[in-house]
């Protein structure tokens, strides 16, 4: 198994309170799955995936990638986030640099690529995502929207991740380059590349995802194919 959460609480801390987010959740996730992780509003999804690439730790429970407990003292953090990458919400908000290439390069710089191999990370990534390497010399600020949605999780893929998880992935985008992002994602899983991501739109879900998990309230409330829960959604 890629990815697996064993019995994981998880708690938000604060002077005088704590709010429980997860409860008991157990989930599993093998290469080449594309899950769908839905839920209303507050049911703890995006904490679900912080704990996919060790953003945050578990208050009690293992996360494991490939059988190894991510917080043991001994693992690596950072060489985890370069094989499981993260999208978040609006990534194209967080462009920085002068140039495309500038921001592609900055996370496989940070993980050892230097000189011509990151040359080529750049370049392969910019291919994966549908654009044109000459690109890389543009400002992402002259970009449209979904080319800077594209450019962002360019950044991810020059990693080379085996686990690809996005919050949202499709938000704020319109009808156009919703469908391309989405027909991005299904390629890439095609490919290999395992893809959980969140989302609030159910006919997107039905289109891409070959799995569904619904979490509510913290809790894992059913997790099963597509169809299957898609059609018994009564808690929804």
């Amino acid at each position: 198994m890629l990815l697996e959460l064993r019995h994981v609480d998880f708690k938000y801390e604060e002077p005088g309170s704590s709010l429980t987010a997860l409860k008991d959740v157990n989930l599993a996730f093998d290469q080449g799955d594309f899950v769908a992780v839905i839920g209303p509003s507050g049911s703890g999804k995006s904490t679900l995936l912080m704990h996919l690439n060790g953003l945050l730790k578990p208050t009690d429970g293992r996360v494991l990638y490939k059988g190894k407990d991510i917080h043991a003292k001994w693992f690596d953090l950072k060489n985890l986030r370069c094989h499981v990458g993260m999208l978040f919400q609006f990534p194209e908000a967080n462009l920085f640099g002068q140039t495309v290439y500038e921001d592609i390069a900055y996370g496989p710089a940070n993980h050892g690529y230097s000189g011509k191999d990151l040359e080529k990370a750049v370049d392969r990534a910019l291919r994966q995502v549908g654009l044109d390497p000459s690109l890389k010399i543009r400002s992402p600020f002259s970009l449209s929207g979904g080319e800077k949605r594209r450019v962002a999780l360019a950044g991810i893929l020059a990693t080379n991740p085996q686990v690809l998880i996005l919050d949202e992935p499709t938000a704020g985008l319109d009808p156009g380059n919703k469908e391309s992002f989405l027909a991005l994602l299904s390629k890439l899983n095609r490919q290999g590349t395992t893809v959980i991501m969140v989302s609030h739109e159910l006919t997107e879900v039905s289109r891409v995802a070959r799995r569904v998990v619904v979490i509510s309230n913290g809790r894992i409330e059913a997790d099963g194919p597509v169809r299957k829960i898609l059609t018994g959604l009564d808690f929804w």
